[in-house]
């Protein structure tokens, strides 16, 4: 089992990061990585390193208007979060209703974070969104 301390720097650290996502700061959300970060996003990219997610993260920004997310619960262990959320928006392409829900599952190590592997409905995103090319 982790030292309480580690629940304490996990939680901070995952507060200020959708804290960031909230603000529709991505930048305030790429600080809070290590270098070498693993974002997996369920249906759409699988990727190793900052300037990966940075990439995926310019891509993604436009995809949804008028976004409402809610997290409705947030479970800390050690250097783990998971965090299950809602959302609904439009889909900025088509102007279609918007409505998907999953699981982040994120860690933190030394401050920074690590993983995050945002799990949803991908028939959902499938059906809605463009796919993200990690070549671009």
């Amino acid at each position: 089992m982790a030292a309480t301390g580690d629940v304490f720097a996990t939680r901070d650290v995952v507060d200020r990061f959708y804290a960031a996502f909230l603000a529709g700061d991505p930048g305030g959300m790429l600080d809070l990585m290590s270098s070498s970060v693993r974002v997996r996003f369920l249906g759409q990219a699988d990727l190793q390193g900052i300037e990966a997610a940075r990439r995926f993260f310019t891509f993604s920004g436009g995809l949804l208007s008028d976004l409402e997310f809610r997290i409705e619960e947030r479970i800390f262990d050690g250097q783990w979060a998971a965090v299950t959320w809602t959302e609904t928006a439009s889909v900025a392409s088509s102007g279609e209703p918007w409505e998907n829900h999953g699981v982040d599952v994120i860690r933190i190590e030394h401050g920074e974070v690590t993983l995050v592997h945002e799990n949803n409905d991908v028939r959902v995103v499938h059906a809605h969104l463009p796919r993200f090319d990690p070549e671009s």
